[in-house]
């Protein structure tokens, strides 16, 4: 089976996962966790999590990246070891920590200082804009009248920007004036991928200059240019370089189906990329982990698929 296993970005987390993760941590990651992200563990008697720190960078991606982690432990021992991995945004750093097989703590680690670096990065309210139903030529002019700055391209007329709030506002307002079919701002709190976040990518190549890390195991399609990529200081250069430039997830996609694969897995949170790859490839079987209310059902699936 050519297995190709997709790590999602931020977004879409929800209290459904907080649950999951509150589950399935062992003692010794909980008091992890507890020092890094400790409202993880300051839920109300309702068990109801403030959506507000849920999509807090600080939070959001120490937390998504044990979501993942946890997952991934679960499907590599149901499965063949897959031909590759690919994550969208936050996604390919998390997939590179199970590629290569970090202890949990030494990913947090990891993690927690790309959070760092990017949170001291925000020097006022920012974030990132969706926009779909413009062309190319009309984005570049969009993103200069508004100095705002492209995030992350999904197709030829959808793509991502980011800014500060303001900004942001006034370039919602210009795209639906320039025709486009929908705009919505992102529940991300800081302007990924773009040129702002210069001074956390220069922190977080000194950080990474400082570490050794062991040798991936699986390869990684990566969002920045689609190259496969299974060195590790390389691997760590691309990560580095993509917190302040921008994503091609299109052609990431793209060179996806070039490796035609057998079967697809989005890890989550959400299902958002197997759908863009249900568009792309409707041919290839492709799920995501949230399409099911419990790991049996993808279990299941996955069986049924082979």
């Amino acid at each position: 089976m050519n297995l190709i296993i997709l790590f999602s970005g931020q977004g879409l987390q929800s209290q459904r996962h907080i649950d999951e993760v509150l589950k399935v941590t062992n003692e010794n990651d909980q008091s992890l966790l507890h020092t890094v992200i400790p409202e993880l563990f300051a839920n109300d008697s309702d068990n109801i999590f403030d959506n507000e720190t849920l999509f807090d960078n600080r939070f959001a991606q120490p937390f998504i990246y044990t979501l993942q982690y946890y997952r991934w432990q679960q499907l590599r021992q149901l499965l063949e070891k897959p031909s590759a991995f690919a994550g969208y945004s936050l996604g390919e750093i998390n997939a590179f920590c199970c590629s290569s097989q970090l202890d949990f703590e030494v990913g947090l680690t990891l993690i927690n200082h790309r959070a760092k670096f990017m949170e001291e990065g925000v020097s006022e309210s920012s974030g990132l804009l969706a926009i779909q139903g413009l062309h190319n030529s009309e984005l570049e002019n969009l993103l200069l009248k508004t100095d705002t700055h492209l995030s992350i391209k999904i197709n030829e007329d959808q793509f991502i920007i980011g800014g500060h709030r303001d900004n942001l506002s006034q370039a919602d307002t210009l795209a639906q004036s320039l025709g486009a079919r929908n705009t919505q701002l992102l529940k991300v709190t800081v302007p990924s991928h773009t040129k702002m976040m210069q001074k956390a990518a220069e922190k977080f190549c000194e950080y990474i200059d400082s570490i050794t890390l062991p040798a991936m195991q699986i390869p990684i399609i990566s969002a920045t240019n689609g190259m496969k990529y299974n060195d590790t200081n390389q691997g760590l250069n691309i990560l580095s370089s993509q917190i302040d430039h921008p994503l091609d997830w299109y052609f990431c996609m793209e060179n996806i189906e070039e490796y035609q694969p057998s079967m697809i897995i989005e890890i989550g949170p959400g299902n958002a990329l197997s759908k863009m790859i249900n568009n792309l490839l409707p041919h290839v079987p492709c799920r995501s982990w949230d399409d099911f209310r419990h790991a049996d059902g993808l279990l299941e699936w996955i069986l049924k698929n082979k």
